[in-house]
């Protein structure tokens, strides 16, 4: 015996910690520009010595700085307010 279910697929929201490809600027001058933007927004500056930084480093630290100024994932009761508990 076999037995098959269907499932409507997921209508929610999926939330990423990380931006998506392609909101990541490709070019070491934009990428400078958005981390400087990320960083202001956190109230720092580029670090002293970010020109010798590669740039994958600069990807890194603007995405990393990226995730920091989202801050903390959602808790449970900010998914789901009303939800009481499994028995509920």
């Amino acid at each position: 015996m076999t037995v098959f279910e269907l499932v409507e697929p997921s209508s929610g929201v999926t939330v990423s910690r990380r931006p998506p490809a392609d909101e990541i600027p490709r070019t070491r001058q934009a990428l400078v520009a958005q981390w400087e933007r990320s960083l202001a927004d956190a109230g720092l500056k580029l670090p002293e010595g970010w020109e010798k930084m590669s740039t994958n480093q600069i990807r890194t630290e603007y995405v990393s700085q990226e995730l920091a100024n989202a801050g903390p994932p959602p808790t449970g009761p900010a998914h789901d307010p009303g939800f009481k508990g499994p028995d509920n």
